[in-house]
């Protein structure tokens, strides 16, 4: 780890593919690098901890920031980081249905009192913002749904943070990049050329509008928000716009 890195942390489905594509795409025009972020390549553009364990990084980067380092850990000691969060309802029920897809046969409450469920998300937000005594970390919060309503303000406001000054033209590029058409595209390119992926028939990027998983009932969704709620919730009002 450098002194100049930052990792990207989240409950899983929290949205940071999605911010990571902003991100890398933004970072890559504003570098004059003439590379944009695919299913391939976003991995190492944005280092998946997970999946490059063990590996050494080869940063591409020459704009004086390190590298950005993806991580669904719960937290540890890392000098800066972006922590990206998302509505627990919304997380646990994409959270489910990826796991579904990956062949898990629990049901909704299994999964939900599980060790992926209600109250690992609980930990996760915990540890990193509100656990978390390291107050001389480098530490930015963005919320999922503030980059999907306003993706061209949060770049703006975390540029500022970074010492970065995105162009007006470089944040068009981004979210063009990070776009949901296009990445629908570049997902059926992916799959198309990899039959690992495909084998497992995979919507990493939901193909509608809206993603529903019936099993989630009002009445569950309400059992979730009395145990949710209150963490989230906190944590918003220590957010300042």
């Amino acid at each position: 780890m450098k002194t100049n890195d930052i990792y990207i942390s989240s409950f899983p489905k929290s949205g940071t593919t999605y911010f990571s594509f902003l991100l890398a795409a933004a970072r890559l025009r504003h570098s004059g690098m003439a590379m944009v972020p695919t299913l391939f390549n976003i991995d190492y553009l944005v280092i998946d901890t997970h999946k490059m364990t063990g590996v050494p990084a080869g940063s591409i980067w020459h704009d004086g920031i390190g590298d950005f380092y993806k991580t669904h850990s719960p937290y540890f000691q890392v000098p800066n980081f972006v922590y990206v969060l998302r509505n627990p309802i919304d997380t646990l029920r994409s959270y489910f249905h990826m796991r579904r897809q990956l062949g898990s046969t629990d049901t909704v409450m299994e999964y939900l009192n599980g060790p992926e469920g209600v109250g690992s998300w609980i930990h996760h937000v915990k540890s990193w913002l509100l656990d978390n005594r390291s107050a001389s970390q480098s530490v930015f919060v963005t919320e999922y749904e503030a980059l999907l309503a306003d993706p061209r303000a949060e770049l703006c406001t975390l540029g500022a943070q970074l010492g970065i000054e995105f162009s007006a033209a470089t944040i068009e590029f981004a979210i063009g990049a990070a776009s949901i058409e296009r990445m629908r595209t570049i997902e059926d390119a992916f799959a198309a050329r990899n039959p690992v992926f495909s084998q497992f028939n995979l919507e990493f990027v939901r193909k509608t509008q809206s993603r529903q998983v019936g099993e989630f009932t009002p009445e569950l969704i309400s059992a979730i928000e009395a145990h949710t709620r209150p963490v989230y919730e906190l944590i918003k009002s220590r957010l300042r716009g």
